[in-house]
């Protein structure tokens, strides 16, 4: 009888984690931010600007590595673009992506690239909220799903304006990854 129960529990076990198994990694990119720097002021007149990093350099992102197999991943980033100038905000708003090791993810060198292109124009006094929401994997944005399943990467946005002075400030931005936690079948 001991032998059977534990037969059981031990098929039960490998059921629980067959080939169809799904694991969901959610990384808050925000959290690697820290809060004061979560928002950018866009003075007046015409620029490009990027954000976190001063030198272009983005944040660095790793993700847990709790999959073998990573299917999917999802990017989604959520801001909002106040107007405080006198005349109408033009701009767009760009995410970027690159290889942990490529320190200047505006420049097209390194294997960075730019991905979830939105433009903006917005009145005096009013704000818009954007929002990127990309799905990538071997089908889509196949680039880029290569960069974010390596497990470290880095993560920007360049924001072009022409405004008379704006604010923009990131509520959210994360990494979703549903893969499978064992290699059998690829």
């Amino acid at each position: 009888m001991r032998k059977l129960i534990l037969l059981f529990s031990v098929l039960l076990i490998l059921a629980g984690c067959s080939a169809a198994t799904r694991y969901n990694v959610n990384v808050n990119v925000l959290s690697f931010v820290p809060a004061h720097q979560r928002t950018l002021s866009i003075p007046s007149g015409s620029g490009t600007f990027f954000f976190p990093g001063s030198s272009f350099e983005g944040q660095v992102v790793s993700v847990p590595t709790v999959v073998d197999v990573i299917e999917r991943a999802q990017l989604v980033v959520r801001a909002s673009v106040t107007n405080t100038g006198s005349t109408n905000f033009s701009g767009n708003l760009e995410l970027r992506l690159a290889p942990v090791g490529d320190t200047n993810l505006v420049d097209n060198n390194g294997g960075d690239l730019g991905i979830g292109y939105t433009s903006l124009t917005i009145p005096p006094g009013q704000t818009q909220n954007l929002t990127i929401d990309l799905t990538l994997n071997a089908n889509q944005n196949q680039a880029a799903f290569n960069i974010v399943k390596s497990g470290n990467f880095r993560i920007g946005v360049r924001v072009g304006a022409t405004s008379t002075g704006g604010i923009l400030a990131f509520t959210e931005a994360r990494v979703a990854l549903t893969g499978r936690p064992f290699a059998f079948f690829k």
